[in-house]
């Protein structure tokens, strides 16, 4: 039976862990907390997983929350000018159902079940020497750490990463008694997006206390009148802030917040970082080396809502490759081509993110505006977040755009504007 270490009990490893122990083999994973340090800490973000993640979930069993959270359909994207007018709006729905399950509860009952199923669950801090430790004894060794320190030993990809500094500034709080009916509140994912301010993203959120409400994130350009959060230290200090400046840039949309109330006041997160991709592979001496999966090796901002989806979908690609490897060796080119292979749909996804974090060019404006006009281009275009390969390329591309909005809307694009 081959031995596999995987360090970090995040979306990714616990995925990757799980689907493994399933399929016959020895799985360690190693964590810096325990599963009732990570239920009673603090919030992380607000994963939201369209519905090929949570079919990948269903496969092994991990949905365990189908019959009691609120799963979405509702898309709705709303751009607004900074003088604070209502521009337009796109209103869709998704063919599948979506979900926004609380990680602390979500990991907590991940790590009960990989125990139960044979799974090996060590609480410990892990330092760069304990990983080549750890390559000693097991025949693979994956860092699933996220934004930890163990991130750091893994290099950036210059040729891949496009920021230098963070895009967005990044605030959330959990919020209840909003919108004006209870079906807009807990079945609906929207967007609202302020050109050179940035954007308020709000959607069903199941929190850990089996209380079912709504997670507010607002992405902030940094310095630009979205900024005001820097000297608020709590989530009702967060909402406040929130409302004062929807009031200002979304007058058209404050009414809808103007209730809203907090679950708990330390239910709020407040950071930013800057997205990256590095190198999966890190050498530790002649032969031993390590993998990196998940956030550790590819980093976006939570814009388009794709960390948790596209970390469900490196740890699947993954345990694919390891089960299609069979007996043979764990060796550097072996994990590159692991690496290059989920990068084939991970390029999409980072590009999705870098349009939507960038001022946009006129083809852009096109769609958006044709998907505020036609039905079908907005199902095209709220679709697409559950599979970011499916916009391409008629969103990065000017002729692309072109044609596909003429096969879609028999107008020419340039009338669209």
């Amino acid at each position: 039976m081959r031995k596999i270490a995987i360090m970090g009990a995040g979306q990714s490893g616990l995925h990757l862990g799980i689907r493994l122990v399933r399929s016959g083999y020895q799985i360690t994973i190693i964590s810096e907390r325990s599963a009732e340090e990570i239920f009673n800490g603090p919030p992380t973000g607000a994963t939201y997983l369209f519905n090929d993640s949570l079919q990948l979930e269903k496969e092994l069993g991990l949905d365990l929350w189908r019959d009691t959270a609120f799963h979405s359909t509702g898309f709705h994207i709303n751009f607004g000018t900074p003088a604070g007018d209502y521009a337009f709006g796109i209103k869709s729905r998704t063919s599948k159902p979506g979900a926004s399950i609380d990680q602390r509860l979500k990991f907590y009952q991940w790590i009960k079940l990989f125990e139960r199923l044979g799974g090996r669950f060590i609480v410990s801090d892990t330092t760069p020497s304990d990983l080549l430790a750890c390559t000693g004894q097991f025949d693979l060794v994956i860092v699933s750490s996220g934004k930890g320190p163990l991130a750091r030993l893994f290099t950036r990809d210059d040729e891949r990463s496009t920021h230098l500094a963070p895009a967005r500034k990044l605030v959330q709080i959990h919020i209840n008694d909003f919108e004006h009916t209870e079906k807009t509140r807990f079945h609906s994912i929207t967007l609202d997006a302020v050109m050179s301010a940035g954007e308020i993203i709000t959607a069903p959120f199941y929190q850990k206390d089996d209380i079912q409400c709504a997670f507010l994130l607002v992405e902030s350009v940094p310095g630009g009148p979205m900024d005001v959060f820097d000297e608020a230290d709590s989530a009702v200090q967060i909402l406040s802030k929130a409302q004062e400046m929807m009031q200002m840039l979304l007058p058209w949309r404050y009414p809808a917040f103007e209730n809203a109330a907090v679950v708990g006041n330390n239910a709020f997160l407040k950071g930013s970082f800057t997205p990256v991709v590095r190198k999966p592979v890190v050498q530790l001496n002649s032969t031993a080396a390590v993998l990196g999966l998940g956030d550790t090796v590819i980093l976006n901002d939570p814009i388009v809502g794709q960390g948790g989806n596209n970390a469900s979908k490196m740890a699947n690609v993954y345990a694919q490759a390891i089960i299609d490897r069979g007996d043979a060796p764990f060796d550097v080119a072996w994990m590159n081509r692991t690496f290059d292979a989920f990068w084939q749909y991970s390029q999409y996804v980072n590009r999705f993110c870098d349009i939507f974090l960038a001022p946009p060019a006129p083809h852009m404006v096109n769609i958006l505006q044709a998907a505020s006009r036609h039905p079908e281009v907005a199902s095209d275009f709220v679709n697409g977040f559950n599979h970011p390969p499916s916009l391409f390329p008629w969103i990065d591309n000017a002729e692309a755009a072109r044609a596909y909005l003429n096969s879609k809307t028999m107008v020419p694009a340039s009338a669209l504007l």
